[in-house]
C-alpha cells in the first residue's frame, strides 16, 4: 500500500474522520473524498505527503479549520475542501505554493478578512471563496493575480470599493462579486468591460454604468465637476489679490522714497512732509509790518 498513488472513494457513505493512517502512505499523489459524510478534522499530517498534488473532500461534514500544514503542500496542483463545515481563519503567513491552480473554499464557515498571501499563489487560475463570512475589503493586491480566470467572492460580508487593480486581470472570464456591502464606482476597464449586472447583485451602494443595473455615480462626478470649477474661481482670484497688494506696497514706497528725496534736496517746504498745509505765519507778519494799511489772508503751502 506504500506505493499507492491515487485514491478515490467519492460518492460513498463513508463516516467518521479522515484516518492519519492516510499520512503513512508517502507516495500519494491525489486524495478524493467527495459526496460522502466524513467529519471532524483534516488531519494535520497531511502537510507530510510532498507528492500530493490533488485534494478533493468537498461536500463532506468536516468541522475543523484548515490546518496551517496543509499549505506546505509544494506540489499541490487543484484544493476543493468545497461544501463542508470549516471554519476558523485563513493564515495570513500562509506558505506561498507557486504550482497552485484552483482553490475552492466555498460553501463552509471561514471568517476574517481575506489574507494577502493568496496573491502570491502565482500560478492560480480558479479562486472560489463564496458563502463564507469574510468581511473586509477585497485585496488590492489581487491585481497581480494575472493568470486568474475565475473569481467568485459572492456571499460573504465584503465591504469598501472594488479595486481597479483588478482590471489588470486580462484573462478573468467569470467575476461573482454579488451580495457584498460593495461601494463606489464599478471598474469599467481590461475585462469589466464584459462583465455583467449579475456579477454586482444586491450590494449596498455601487454605481456605474446603465447596463450593470446600478445608479449612475453622479454624485461623484458632480463633486469633482464642482470642485473643479471652484480652483478655477479661487485661484485667480487670489492671485489678483496679491498682485494687487504686492502693487501698492510698491507705489507706497516709490511716492515715499520720492517725496524724501525732493525734501532731502530743498525742492519742497517743510510744510510738504506735514499731513496738512500750515499757515506761513512769518511771511504774513512781514508783509503786514511793512504794509500797515491792508489785511492779507493767510497763505497756504499746498503739496
Amino acid at each position: 500500500m506504500k506505493g499507492l498513488q491515487r485514491l478515490y472513494l467519492d460518492g460513498n457513505e463513508l463516516e467518521g474522520p479522515i484516518p492519519d493512517e492516510i499520512c503513512l502512505l508517502p507516495n500519494l499523489g491525489e486524495i478524493s473524498f467527495q459526496n460522502n459524510m466524513v467529519a471532524g478534522l483534516i488531519p494535520h499530517c497531511i502537510g507530510n505527503l510532498s507528492h500530493l498534488q490533488r485534494l478533493f473532500l468537498g461536500s463532506n461534514k468536516l468541522n475543523s479549520s484548515i490546518p496551517s500544514s496543509l499549505w506546505n503542500l509544494e506540489n499541490l496542483l487543484f484544493l476543493d475542501l468545497s461544501s463542508n463545515l470549516l471554519g476558523g481563519k485563513l493564515d495570513p503567513n500562509t506558505k506561498v505554493l507557486k504550482v497552485l491552480e484552483s482553490i475552492d473554499l466555498s460553501s463552509n464557515n471561514i471568517s476574517g478578512v481575506i489574507p494577502n498571501a493568496v496573491a502570491a499563489f502565482q500560478s492560480l487560475n480558479s479562486l472560489n471563496l463564496s458563502r463564507n463570512s469574510f468581511w473586509g475589503s477585497i485585496p488590492e493586491s489581487f491585481g497581480k493575480l494575472i493568470t486568474l480566470d475565475f473569481l467568485d467572492l459572492s456571499h460573504n460580508n465584503l465591504s469598501g470599493a472594488i479595486p481597479k487593480a483588478l482590471e489588470a486581470l486580462s484573462h478573468l472570464k467569470y467575476l461573482n462579486l454579488s451580495f457584498h456591502r460593495l461601494s463606489g464606482e464599478i471598474p469599467s476597464q481590461g475585462p469589466f468591460k464584459n462583465f455583467t449586472a449579475e456579477s454586482f447583485i444586491d450590494n449596498e451602494a455601487l454605481c456605474g454604468a446603465p447596463t450593470l443595473h446600478v445608479p449612475p455615480c453622479t454624485s461623484h462626478r458632480m463633486q469633482k465637476s464642482r470642485t473643479k470649477l471652484l480652483i478655477e474661481i479661487i485661484t485667480p482670484t487670489i492671485a489678483l489679490v496679491i498682485i494687487s497688494i504686492a502693487l501698492f506696497f510698491i507705489w507706497k514706497m516709490y511716492r515715499g522714497n520720492k517725496v524724501e528725496k525732493l525734501n532731502s534736496i530743498g525742492l519742497l517746504p517743510d510744510a510738504c512732509v506735514l499731513p496738512k498745509t500750515i499757515q506761513i505765519e512769518q511771511a504774513t507778519s512781514q508783509i503786514e509790518s511793512s504794509m500797515p494799511s491792508i489785511g492779507f489772508d493767510p497763505i497756504h503751502v499746498s503739496c
